[in-house]
């Protein structure tokens, strides 16, 4: 019999199954419920019918609440179901060692030597850790035990700690990629053991489980740059099915949701900060595996997977310029539509669309540089000119010094092939566009468009991008009249 619940083996599941016919790695998982005095256990496998469709859509909408409501979450970092939870290790190769400096003449002086880079090894660089669905797991439970290969890690709301350091793991530890001596001290101090994951997981669960104390306070700034930050992560994660880019990040919507009190528009959030949030961009053209960027294209109602403003429409790693100051938000958005599918909220969707109000310039764009290959351009320079009669290029002449000036930052979420020249158009966002780095500053933001196809609909375009220019780059562009015009964003 399948480890897994499928539509055939309904009936069997619910008169029950020996656990000896179970995977290794859900037999541990029963037998650490039993030692935890836990009743019930929840797999995916086990509780989702995997080949109904309707289930797995019911189902996959209550993660959210199934890992926030749970005790505990049991996770391990194999890849392999066959190895299971427990293994053959030896505790003393990572557990720290205080040792005494020979060159000193006072007991005192001693440091403590240790494995600093465990936590990466150990759980970060693991096959578990790039699964797109367990980011939610890990965010959403109150609780985690991972099942390593040298040793057992926990962390909760308040604490990260492993065997090693089961009263936390030190300052010193977090992060570094090397073994070094430390003073014991430092090491030791209870100070020094909240790692930094902890203060980005305490923050993110400090709005997923608000306080008993009522505030009608909305959350800060703040609570959008974690929510951006995430997206981030999430977005250098792997899925087997590409359907499920919003579905597995959906539990988490879920309870941003039920903080904020704001509506999901398939991966953004309908307030004040709405368009400056459509300004996520490609960074470098690749994904997580270093392979270039693709927007999968949608086949019919059922690969259908986000529109091309939302980062889900992408395989690629995102980010945004944030948490970002701007000057004026220079588009109206009117209305956004999102078509969920079977009613199911922060799920799959099967259409979105947005009407913007704005000023549309047409422009083409061209390749600069070109990679070392002169093949694919992924970290390419680009030229943007204007069209509509223009022969004017919005990439400014060199200086009368010679000094090369500044170009147009042109971030595509795919890359373009060399020699090519496209027809695009440019939606201008906001001014002042000023975030987290000083590389990402502009005078003017916005978005770069294809139309899309004009069999459909005339005013009808996708996204294929963001643009920021200088001030210079903005004079050229805003020399060319345009009116503003209400479009559709697909």
């Amino acid at each position: 019999m399948p480890a897994k619940l499928l539509r055939k083996t309904v009936k069997d599941f619910k008169n029950g199954l020996p656990i000896s016919s179970l995977p290794r790695k859900f037999r541990d998982a029963v037998e650490i419920a039993k030692w935890m005095k836990v009743e019930y256990l929840w797999v995916d496998a086990l509780c989702i019918i995997q080949d109904d469709m309707e289930d797995w859509l019911l189902q996959s909408s209550n993660m959210g609440d199934i890992y926030a409501g749970s005790f505990c979450n049991i996770a391990a970092t194999s890849s392999d179901p066959d190895k299971g939870c427990f293994t053959e290790r030896l505790i003393s190769i990572v557990e720290p060692h205080s040792m005494s400096d020979p060159r000193s003449q006072t007991e005192s002086d001693s440091h403590v030597i240790g494995y600093d880079d465990f936590w990466c090894n150990s759980l970060l660089d693991t096959t578990l850790h790039t699964r797109a669905w367990a980011l939610q797991e890990r965010l959403l439970s109150p609780r985690t035990i991972y099942f390593g290969q040298e040793q057992m890690f926990w962390e909760c709301r308040c604490e990260m700690a492993c065997e090693a350091y089961p009263k936390g793991i030190p300052k010193p530890f977090r992060n570094q990629r090397m073994r070094s001596w430390r003073q014991s001290d430092q090491v030791l101090d209870p100070a020094n053991r909240k790692p930094q994951q902890v203060s980005l997981l305490k923050r993110v669960q400090g709005w997923i489980w608000p306080r008993n104390s009522v505030s009608n306070e909305r959350p800060p700034h703040w609570a959008y740059n974690i929510w951006s930050r995430t997206i981030e992560r999430y977005m250098e994660c792997d899925l087997t099915f590409d359907r499920d880019k919003l579905v597995a990040i959906s539990g988490i919507a879920q309870k941003v949701a039920q903080v904020t009190g704001e509506s999901y528009l398939a991966g953004h959030w309908d307030n004040p900060l709405l368009a400056q949030s459509l300004l996520w961009y490609v960074p470098s053209r690749r994904q997580a595996n270093s392979k270039p960027s693709v927007r999968p294209s949608a086949e019919g109602v059922s690969s259908y997977r986000a529109p091309s403003w939302s980062w889900a429409s992408v395989d690629a790693q995102v980010t945004w310029n944030w948490p970002a100051e701007y000057g004026e938000t220079l588009i109206n958005i009117i209305e956004t539509t999102v078509e969920e599918t079977g009613n199911v909220q922060f799920g799959a969707i099967s259409g979105a669309r947005m009407e913007i109000e704005g000023r549309v310039s047409p422009i083409e764009i061209g390749i600069v540089s070109r990679d070392n290959d002169d093949l694919v351009v992924e970290n390419g320079r680009y030229a943007l000119r204007l069209r509509k009669g223009s022969s004017e290029s919005i990439n400014p002449e060199p200086s009368s010094t010679g000094a090369p000036a500044a170009e147009p930052k042109v971030y595509l979420d795919v890359p373009m092939l060399p020699r090519a020249v496209m027809n695009a158009y440019l939606l201008p966002i906001c001014t002042e566009w000023r975030g987290g780095s000083d590389h990402t500053a502009a005078n003017l933001a916005g978005l770069l468009l294809k139309k899309a196809d004009p069999a459909v609909s005339e005013g009808q375009y996708e996204r294929i991008g963001v643009f920021a220019l200088d001030k210079l780059q903005t004079q050229t562009l805003l020399a060319e009249e345009t009116k503003r015009e209400t479009i559709t964003l697909l």
